[in-house]
């Protein structure tokens, strides 16, 4: 739908307070909490319909966010301290539309690090930054994801490169990983291994 979602993921980092429990009524490991974005500023929690990937409690450290399963949403990849990491992939069924964007640099560095990525589709405009960190200890997926709702194309994607460069890229398809190349002047659709 284009709305960014809430992920919260936390916990203590002292195992030993769960042998504490009795007296604090607290433990090391905390849910996880999911807060679905209602547009206008307000946020409704849906931690308890999230499934069970969100209601396991542990003692989080960080996440990342990508689609690791390249099926075009975004999957999780949580940090638990003491513990493997938890992998939550996202199967949900929808009729909404995205595009993911893979953008790499020529004079500015390669992975476009710095990046200002504009998406306007269907009278609605989201931006992104392309970022080298997310949460701690942990790395989103370089491409950027874009909700469409029901928009099948963009209407225009600007690019503001670290090198300062700008470009706009107009009338892409939706439902697809598209590569952007500074300096090159045409938007390629990239097939998803998957």
């Amino acid at each position: 739908d284009g709305l960014s979602d809430i992920l919260q993921v936390n916990g203590h980092v002292y195992p030993e307070l769960d042998s504490e429990t009795a007296k604090t009524r607290e433990s090391f490991r905390n849910p996880r909490l999911v807060y679905r974005n209602l547009g206008n500023g307000r946020f409704e929690d849906v931690s308890a319909q999230a499934g069970p990937g969100i209601a396991q409690q542990k003692s989080s450290r960080g996440a990342a966010f990508g689609d690791f399963d390249n099926d075009g949403d975004i999957d999780v990849v949580i940090m638990n301290m003491e513990d493997t990491p938890s992998l939550l992939r996202n199967e949900l069924s929808t009729s909404n539309h995205w595009i993911q964007l893979r953008l790499e640099g020529t004079r500015s560095n390669r992975s476009a690090i710095g990046a200002t990525v504009r998406v306007e589709a269907a009278g609605k405009t989201q931006t992104k930054p392309v970022l080298s960190q997310s949460s701690y200890l942990s790395q989103n997926d370089l491409r950027l994801h874009f909700g469409l709702g029901s928009a099948t194309r963009v209407d225009r994607i600007t690019v503001r490169w670290p090198s300062g460069m700008v470009q706009e890229f107009k009338d892409v398809p939706a439902d697809g990983l598209v590569m952007l190349v500074e300096g090159s002047e045409t938007a390629k659709r990239l097939t998803l291994p998957r």
